[in-house]
Order: C-alpha cells, then sequence, then structure tokens
C-alpha cells in the first residue's frame, strides 16, 4: 500500500483548497501520513522491546501486580507509553480490535495497578499491546495500551505484545513468584557505531570542535572491529574478534591465535590482570587431556601456580623470591642460589653450609639423605628461636642421631630413643601423648603379636570420657574407666583367678556373700535372705517375710514405699484404699477406706450449681472432657427444696445445661465417663479372663480358696524357675 497524504494546497490556483474536506482523499491524512512513517522507522532501525520503564512490582502471597510508566516498542515498529496521567485498557475480555464503548482507566503518578483475582492457578505473562480507542465525546481518540495477563503456555513472542514480566500465581489470585520471563529491551541492529569527542586543535590557530574517538564495525566475513584514534586523529585497531575462527586481537587486527597481544608501541606491561580481591588470575585448560591449571595472586602476596582440578599449589613464589615446589625439582644444567650449587643434571651432589661454625654438610645419594660420623646427625632448631644454640636444654635446637644401634632425639639429653633389643624398642623420656586423628574416635597403642602375625589387643580411649582395654579376637572392650567420674566398668563379667565371679552371678551359690558399694552394700546371708541397702537409706530390702522397703529400711509389707510411687503401666490388685491417721483420734487409731471398683475405666466428675430465676443453668466441665471421655452418664439432686432437675442439653464442647421446676434451686450434679485416650483404648481390661494352661490349678489367694499354700499361683512360678537355673 502507498504511502500518501491528503494535498491541501490546489496548485491551479495558487491556494488552500476551499470548501469542506469531506472528499474520499481526506481519509489518508497527514497524520496517519507520518504515523507510517514513524513505524517504518521504529521497526528498521529497532529491535521490539521495552524502551524504559514499565517497572513490575509485587508482593509475594498477595493478589495484584503494580506497572510503573514506561515506554515500549513493538514489532511493528509503533511506540507504546503508559504515561501518568494517561489512560490504558486492562479488560482482558475487551474487543481485540474494537476502538469504541471499550472501558478504559486512568493511569496515576505511580503506575497502574493490575488485578489477579480470578485469574486462575498458573503462569502467566505480563503484556502491554498498542492501542486506541474512541472517547465519550467520539471527537477525541486516546492512546490506551492494553495490559493483560496472558497464558505462558502456547503464548507466541512475535512481538505483537511486549512481554515486562512472568508471574505465578495461586488458586486465590496470590502472587507466589514474579520474574522477568522472556522481557526484552529495545535493541538497534546497526553495521557501524562512530563516537567522538571534544577536540583542540594544536595548530597556532586554537580551535575547539569535534574529532574521531573510536568506532565499532562489524566485519563483512563475520567478526568485530573496535578502533580508537590518537590525539592527532590517527587511527588503530584495539580490539577485534573473527567470527570464523574464534580468535580474539589486541592491538592487532588478524590474530594468529585464539588471544593475540601486539604489544608493539606499547609501553609497560603487555597484560595486566587486576581484582581488588586475592584470586585472581589466569587459567589454562585441555577439555580432552589433563586437569585445568591456575596462575594467581593469593591472599598471601604470593603468586601460585595451582592445579585446579586437586585445588593444590604445584608453585609458589613470594614477594622475596623464595620458591616453594609440591613435587620433585628436575634441574637440567645449573641451580644455583648464594652458596647452593648445582652442578650435574642427576643432582647427586649438594653441599650446604652456614657463615658460623658448625658447618653442616648434606649428602643426596639417589633417593636416599646421609649423615654420618663421630657429628653426625641431622640438626633442626624450634622456631621460636633465631640464633644457633650449641647446648640447647629446653628444646632450642633437636638432633636427631643413631647410637649404639638406637635412633635418639637429643635436646640437652636423649628424650626418645628406638632401639633393636627387647624392652626398649621405644624409650622416651618423660610423659607420652597419643592423640586422635581426624576421622578416628579414639586415641591409643594397638598390641601386634609376631606368630599370628595381627593386632591382639589395644589399650587407649573408647570414646571421649572413656579409656579401656580392647581385645581383638572377639572380646571388644573389656574394662573401662569413666575419666569424669573414675567408676570402672567390666564390660563381660569380672573373673578372679580363672573363676568368674561377677558375670551371670557374683560370688558363688553355695556360699554367702557382700558386694560394697561406697556406702552401700548388697549381701547374701546364705539363709535365703537378700538384703539391698542404700547408703543414703533409698531402697532396703530384707528376708524374713520377703519384705521390701522404698525409702525405709524398716518395711512392714511386701512392698512399702516411703514417698510418692509412679507406675507407667496398669496395676493389678486384689483391693485397695487408703490409710491414714484417724482426723478424730490420728495419734490412736487409723481411718481405712477401700477404693471404688468399675468394670470399665470410669472417669467420675462432680459439683454443684445454682438455677437461675427461669430455672435454668449450665454446668462447664474441663475443656479436655469430651476427647478424654465417651459413654457419659449423668445425675442431679435438688438441694434445700421438694424440685425437679432435668438435663435438657446433653454435652457438647464440654459443657451440659440442666434446668429446674423451680428458680434459684441448688443442685448437686455427678457425671461419669468411660475414658477413650490412646493408652486406655490399647489396654482396655478384660472383666472376664482364662487363665493359661500352666497357671490352670493355681490361685492367686490359695489359702482364701481354702486351699493349701502349695496351690498359690507365684509359688507355682518360683518353682518353675528354681527348676529352669538348676537345669542352667
Amino acid at each position: 500500500m502507498a504511502v500518501k497524504r491528503t494535498e491541501y494546497f490546489n496548485f491551479d490556483t495558487g491556494s488552500a483548497r476551499s470548501g469542506g474536506t469531506v472528499r474520499a482523499e481526506t481519509l489518508v491524512d497527514t497524520e496517519d501520513y507520518y504515523r507510517r512513517f514513524e513505524e517504518a522507522r521504529g521497526s528498521s532501525l529497532h529491535t521490539w522491546g521495552v524502551c524504559g520503564g514499565l517497572e513490575v512490582s509485587a508482593k509475594v502471597g498477595q493478589p495484584g501486580l503494580t506497572v510503573r510508566p514506561g515506554t515500549a516498542l513493538d514489532a511493528a515498529g509503533r511506540t507504546t507509553v503508559l504515561a501518568a496521567d494517561g489512560f490504558a485498557v486492562v479488560d482482558p475480555g475487551a474487543d481485540p480490535d474494537g476502538v469504541l464503548n471499550v472501558p478504559i482507566v486512568e493511569v496515576g503518578g505511580n503506575g497502574l495497578v493490575v488485578s489477579t483475582a480470578g485469574v486462575g492457578e498458573g503462569t502467566r505473562l505480563v503484556t502491554l499491546t498498542w492501542r486506541e480507542v474512541v472517547g465519550e465525546t467520539r471527537l477525541i481518540r486516546l492512546h490506551a495500551p492494553w495490559l493483560r495477563l496472558l497464558p505462558e503456555d502456547g503464548f507466541e513472542d512475535v512481538g505483537r505484545q511486549v512481554v515486562l514480566a512472568q508471574v505465578s500465581l495461586d488458586a486465590a489470585g496470590a502472587v507466589t513468584a514474579l520474574a522477568p520471563g522472556p522481557r526484552r529491551a529495545v535493541g538497534m541492529p546497526v553495521e557501524l557505531v562512530r563516537l567522538s569527542r571534544a577536540r583542540l586543535s594544536s595548530e597556532s590557530d586554537a580551535r575547539v570542535g569535534e574529532g574521531p574517538a573510536a568506532e565499532l564495525r562489524s566485519r563483512n566475513g563475520g567478526g568485530l572491529d573496535i578502533s580508537v584514534a590518537t590525539p592527532d586523529g590517527t587511527e588503530r585497531t584495539a580490539l577485534s574478534a573473527d567470527a570464523a575462527s574464534g580468535r580474539i586481537g589486541i592491538n592487532t587486527a588478524s590474530p594468529s591465535a585464539a588471544l593475540e597481544i601486539d604489544t608493539a608501541g606499547v609501553t609497560g606491561h603487555g597484560l595486566r590482570i587486576t581484582s581488588p580481591a586475592a584470586g585472581s588470575g589466569i587459567e589454562l585448560e585441555n577439555d580432552d587431556v589433563g586437569p585445568a591449571y591456575g596462575m594467581l595472586i593469593e591472599d598471601d602476596g604470593a603468586w601460585h601456580l595451582t592445579n585446579e582440578d586437586e585445588e593444590i599449589d604445584l608453585l609458589v613464589v613470594d614477594s622475596e623470591g623464595s620458591l616453594g615446589v609440591a613435587g620433585d625439582v628436575e634441574v637440567g644444567s645449573t641451580l644455583s642460589a648464594g652458596t647452593l650449587a648445582a652442578t650435574d643434571a642427576t643432582l647427586q651432589s649438594l653441599a650446604v653450609s652456614t657463615d658460623d661454625t658448625p658447618r653442616a654438610a648434606l649428602h643426596v645419594d639417589g633417593m636416599g639423605l646421609h649423615s654420618g660420623g663421630s657429628a653426625g646427625g641431622y640438626s633442626f632448631a624450634d622456631r621460636g628461636h633465631e640464633g644457633f644454640v650449641e647446648q640447647p636444654t629446653a628444646g632450642e635446637r633437636w638432633i636427631w642421631y643413631a647410637f649404639a644401634g638406637a635412633a635418639r632425639l637429643w635436646s640437652g639429653e636423649d628424650r626418645l630413643s628406638i632401639g633393636l633389643g627387647s624392652g626398649d624398642a621405644l624409650d622416651v623420656r618423660g610423659r607420652m601423648r597419643v592423640r586422635e586423628r581426624p576421622g578416628d574416635t579414639s586415641a591409643g597403642i594397638w598390641f601386634h603379636q609376631m606368630a599370628p602375625g595381627e593386632d591382639r589387643a589395644f589399650v587407649g580411649m573408647e570414646g571421649d570420657t572413656t579409656v579401656g582395654f580392647w581385645g581383638n579376637t572377639g572380646a571388644g572392650w573389656g574394662m573401662v574407666m569413666d575419666t569424669d567420674t573414675g567408676r570402672v566398668f567390666c564390660r563381660n563379667g569380672l573373673s578372679v583367678a580363672g573363676e568368674a565371679v561377677f558375670d551371670r552371678h557374683f560370688g558363688r551359690r553355695d556360699l554367702p556373700g557382700v558386694l560394697h558399694l561406697f556406702g552401700s552394700t548388697v549381701s547374701d546371708t546364705g539363709q535365703g535372705v537378700l538384703l539391698l541397702q542404700s547408703g543414703g537409706n533409698v531402697v532396703a530390702v530384707s528376708g524374713g517375710n520377703d519384705l521390701v522397703g522404698l525409702g525405709t529400711i524398716t518395711p512392714q509389707e511386701k512392698l512399702d514405699v516411703n514417698g510418692n510411687a509412679r507406675v507407667a503401666g496398669r496395676v493389678d490388685k486384689a483391693g485397695g484404699g487408703f490409710r491414714i491417721d484417724h482426723p478424730l483420734d490420728p495419734g490412736g487409731k487409723y481411718l481405712c477406706h477401700s477404693f471404688v471398683e468399675s468394670p470399665d475405666m470410669t472417669n467420675l466428675y462432680h459439683g454443684t450449681v445454682e438455677t437461675d430465676e427461669q430455672g435454668e443453668a449450665t454446668v462447664v466441665l474441663p475443656e479436655y472432657f469430651e476427647t478424654l471421655n465417651r459413654d457419659v452418664h449423668y445425675q442431679l439432686t435438688p438441694v434445700g427444696s421438694m424440685a425437679q432437675a432435668a438435663v435438657v442439653e446433653e454435652i457438647k464442647e464440654n459443657r451440659f445445661s440442666i434446668r429446674t421446676d423451680q428458680p434459684a434451686v441448688k443442685v448437686c450434679w455427678q457425671v461419669t465417663g468411660v475414658r477413650q485416650d490412646p493408652w486406655a483404648r490399647a489396654h482396655r481390661i478384660g472383666v472376664e479372663e482364662d487363665k493359661s494352661a500352666p497357671d490352670c490349678g493355681y490361685y492367686l489367694h490359695p489359702v482364701e480358696h481354702d486351699k493349701p499354700e502349695s496351690a498359690g499361683l507365684v509359688a507355682h512360678r518360683e518353682r518353675l524357675q528354681d527348676e529352669r537355673s538348676a537345669d542352667d
């Protein structure tokens, strides 16, 4: 379609045309004419995207998005402006091609809020579309960009809509994540970018103007060149990149390597890498062979050559010129440093000496290091002493030497000796410390026997606070001492003279025995009476009637507890009750009551309540009542009058309501329920239970059933236990 506009000048008369502009050519008016030129310029000189602004913000966990004012360019070259105090379309169901009766909203100074309610769960794209609508007067056409949330699935990102952000929503429309997504900025496809700068001529007639500074140009064969201009206007290539080879050239337009730097005409260093932090440098890597190598400066100020794969230093040179090498050093000709010299290719001879006496000689032969003679040895000083100490007494200098068949470590005297003789293979002058190593849980000494050729025992730490003896042929840890308390434990029993005295039994089964534990004793008198006596009068077991006392040494019953007792499981008994000092005669009598028994696990709640003027009252139970109880029963008793009382509303939300036929009546109430907590459900008491086959014919209380004591169930079980013990 031709680009044209209405001509309002009459060339025949030499004046503007008269009359109304109602002819057909007015449909192609000046506005459309220039707009099409603007769109052609925008689409050809730029790539579509966001020009500026149009920031999208949201609060995670809350619905709604805010889009701030800004400008975008679509693929057709149309400029879309979301302007403050302007207008926009936010109705997702608006007619895409309509211009009449399209609802619009006003854009505030801080942008526009886009609702996410009812959009649905999933990922959406926030898009901006160029659009115009006709205002209410039909005389004004408004620029009103269309803001929409479009599904990410199936979206064609071809520039009809400009994407501003990617948003994730939950089912309620709340924002769960906000990301750029496919948002892009406007670009400029050009072949050449020329930069200029202010320039002062060097001629006698001083002039200030514009001169070339730099030029960015694409290569015809693919690639990029950056040229810079000197103050006199001379241009040279500063950086080049060849697309075919991937080579980069600095100060050269034709690099012959992956990176080539031509230092011709350059003063100072050819390449410098700087960084505000340690660790900057160069990495070299062959993708097919070997590890990556790095050259860098670390926090210590030294130059490091590192194996990047293993993260180890191969070569380190500090600021003083000292050299550190991780592996072997091979010298092909001569190595010299001060008085150090190596003149042979195999480095078979090396002499080292100091300016002061004594002078030491070092002889290297093959892989060995040798020092011999009457003064032979290896001397090294404590790093805390700068000078040489001839006669050290406190470890200022140490000498490792050999004498009389033993290797000796000397500092004033022999501190450690390792020999070949029996009994003194290792002789330590003073104490010896054995340390735990990383990855091990103990520190100690292993004992190795020659005949079996293996480690047989170990003495050392069992853990952080126990030390003991370990048998490596199956015993494991035997005797162990707690380093905090000093207590000694025998993990597998204690034997004296070959007889086990603390294994399955303590002492002998046919003789009396006493075990003393600090202030307490455990003893058997030999007549079947066991006495367990605590030094704190906490536990006492005496013979005779086999009475057991807890908290008392004079038990009066089978089990006499002086204090509180707790039972985590079920208690089975023939009967029970309480026994207290009689309230009316506490010094001369006891008062005894029996327990209330029930076939169910019954809970009892009671109290009093007074009805109001309408004869109504509400009883509030503990908040756990309904959770704890089931099978509820009620009992009401009016007090003070011949009234009638009834439960009118059963328990709900841990309360129930009662009513009396008279107002202001005092009522005693009682509620029972059966426990339904998890423990009760798992441990219901069987009201009637058959005895097991071994227990049939025996009684819990034989005397009460006119049976002999031998018919008792306890006596029967003790006989079975004695028979099993005799078999063992």
